[in-house]
């Protein structure tokens, strides 16, 4: 085994011993609403406050860390506006870092697959920008997963980074936005998620809307 391969061995290992330290242990019940208010309520303070809450964030997302308790308590924290912008800088960070971690780890792994591999290689080239996006406003599709699996994939960066950055900037606003009615009881998860799963569903729907025309003026004209 050459080094590129230990070191690759090494990065996988690393990183499933912290994602069990952190989901397999006691930490995990320390991740609650609460207790990510008050760490992030320790940072309005210091000028260097929102630079480490992007740090945090960024580790958190490449570890799969709830990320909507991130953006709720920066929202109640730094206001809707102040937020959402911490939290798309931190969500963009982690999510680029965990698509050079899946772009190194799955190098060549798509080739071992022979023709299937090359099938979706070339999908993922024609329609990587697009297809990401889709996924991206499907509420239930872990973050982390996309951004690793984006990786392996061989999904262009810029295609990558441009899906992302139109993918999470509306949850965040909103999360951040409904942060303050959230911790004051004037308005329940359940509203806050319906009123996500409503922006989702609206984003997806403008995103689909060019490929269904395009369908439906393709489609020949009925015989009488």
């Amino acid at each position: 085994m050459n080094r590129r391969r230990l070191l690759k061995l090494a990065v996988v290992v690393v990183l499933a011993a912290v994602f069990a330290a952190i989901w397999f242990s006691p930490l995990r019940e320390q991740l609650t609403r609460d207790n990510i208010r008050a760490f992030v309520e320790q940072l309005r303070g210091p000028w260097y406050g929102p630079a480490i809450f992007v740090g945090v964030f960024a580790i958190g997302c490449v570890f799969a860390l709830p990320a909507s308790l991130f953006v709720i308590a920066a929202g109640l924290i730094w206001g809707w506006l102040g937020g959402a912008v911490y939290s798309i800088i931190g969500g963009l960070i982690g999510a680029v870092a965990s698509f050079y971690i899946g772009r190194f780890v799955g190098e060549g792994l798509l080739a071992r697959f022979g023709r299937i591999g090359a099938a979706v290689a070339r999908q993922v080239d024609h329609a990587g920008f697009r297809s990401l996006l889709v996924l991206r406003f499907i509420p239930g599709i872990p973050f982390a997963v996309l951004n690793y699996g984006a990786g392996v994939a061989g999904v262009r960066f810029g295609d990558f980074f441009g899906s992302t950055l139109i993918g999470v900037t509306p949850p965040m606003f909103v999360f951040a936005w409904s942060a303050d009615a959230l911790f004051n009881g004037s308005l329940s998860e359940g509203d806050a998620v319906r009123r996500l799963v409503l922006v989702f569903a609206l984003l997806l729907a403008i995103t689909l809307l060019p490929q269904l025309v395009k369908r439906l003026a393709r489609r020949p004209p009925a015989v009488e």
